[in-house]
C-alpha cells in the first residue's frame, strides 16, 4: 500500500463514521480533562510559588539535579 491509498483509506473510513464522530468527541473531551483542567488543579507550579526570579528558579534546578 502507498501512503495515498492508506490516506484514502483513513480519509473515506472517517467520512462514513455516523456514531465514531460521537466517539472521537468523547475521546478529545476526555483528554481535555485530563490533561489540562487536572492539571490545574493537582500540579501547581511550585518553582513559580517558591522563588521569585528566573535565577533563582533555575539554581533551584541546578541543585536539585546534581544531588
Amino acid at each position: 500500500m502507498t501512503l495515498q491509498e492508506i490516506y484514502a483509506m483513513y480519509r473515506d473510513g472517517f467520512r462514513e463514521m455516523t456514531i465514531g464522530r460521537t466517539l472521537w468527541a468523547l475521546i478529545l473531551i476526555k483528554l481535555f480533562i485530563l490533561f489540562f483542567v487536572i492539571k490545574l488543579f493537582f500540579f501547581p507550579n511550585l518553582l513559580e510559588r517558591d522563588y521569585d526570579s528566573d535565577a533563582a528558579r533555575a539554581e533551584a534546578v541546578r541543585e536539585n539535579l546534581t544531588k
